[in-house]
């Protein structure tokens, strides 16, 4: 099963994630989030759940997973379920706008794969391209908790919008020397 190794691929990220060397020393965090996220093209809900390392104070990577759940819906009078999971790498960039606002632009690739099903032929097709990730968001700091929305725009084999909102918890471990 495909998705599976996506999932294995994702966690041993994860791990990764926490063990990549920080640019700066006064700097050991990472950030695990959850969100709701909308495809607004294909009219898809899903949960986004990522990781984050923050390497300073303004530039954070990570990879999220989406899974955008099965909706029905008729098309040619066929009744058609359309479901998807997306694979992100995101760089951003914080932009303090106060103490506990940040603006953030973003860039980044995805991989996606699609899955539609014709329930009445009992057919099944799937779709799986990469697309490069641009947009922005905005995150209000609250100590260890943030909430967060965000717009991203995917380019390449099919363009797409997704709006999200969630939260994200911070984690702090090891030495820290604040300048």
């Amino acid at each position: 099963m495909k998705s599976f190794s996506y999932l294995k691929a994702l966690v041993v990220a994860c791990l990764l994630a926490t063990a990549f060397p920080s640019f700066t020393r006064a700097q050991r965090v990472i950030s695990l989030d959850i969100a709701s996220v909308r495809n607004v093209r294909q009219r898809l809900n899903g949960l986004n759940l990522s990781a984050f390392y923050h390497f300073n104070e303004k530039i954070v990577g990570g990879i999220e997973m989406n899974r955008f759940f099965p909706v029905k819906h008729e098309a040619g009078g066929k009744s058609i379920g359309e479901s998807a999971w997306d694979f992100d790498l995101n760089f951003h960039y914080l932009i303090p706008l106060g103490r506990q606002v940040r603006l953030y632009p973003l860039c980044g690739i995805s991989h996606t794969s699609e899955r539609e099903d014709d329930y009445a032929a009992g057919e099944r097709a799937y779709e799986r391209f990469w697309s490069f990730n641009t947009g922005a968001g905005i995150l209000v700091s609250m100590g260890r908790w943030s909430p967060h929305a965000e717009y991203m725009f995917t380019q390449g084999h099919r363009n797409q919008q997704f709006v999200l909102v969630g939260i994200s918890y911070e984690i702090e471990w090891g030495h820290s020397e604040k300048k």
